[in-house]
């Protein structure tokens, strides 16, 4: 498994728990950023560990721009 993908899955995976997590005093408009989020990693999931395709493209190659766009609005920093 080369480098890029281990970091690629390891985003993905810390997005993934973010996503699936609250917090007592959470915003409305970051619960709603992260469960948009967990919809579309949930739909993009990558179909193995060593030679991902994304489930929700069809096959296409992984991570796909959703993928991406998705990392990036779970994370906390963002929101």
């Amino acid at each position: 498994m080369s480098d890029d993908l281990s970091r690629q899955l390891a985003e993905y995976d810390r997005a993934v728990d973010i996503a699936g997590s609250t917090y007592p005093d959470m915003s409305g408009d970051e619960r709603g950023a992260r469960e948009l989020a967990a919809r579309q990693l949930a739909l993009h999931a990558p179909s193995n560990r060593m030679s991902p395709a994304c489930q929700g493209c069809d096959g296409g190659p992984w991570p796909c721009p959703a993928v991406q766009g998705a990392i990036t609005y779970a994370d906390p920093r963002y929101n």
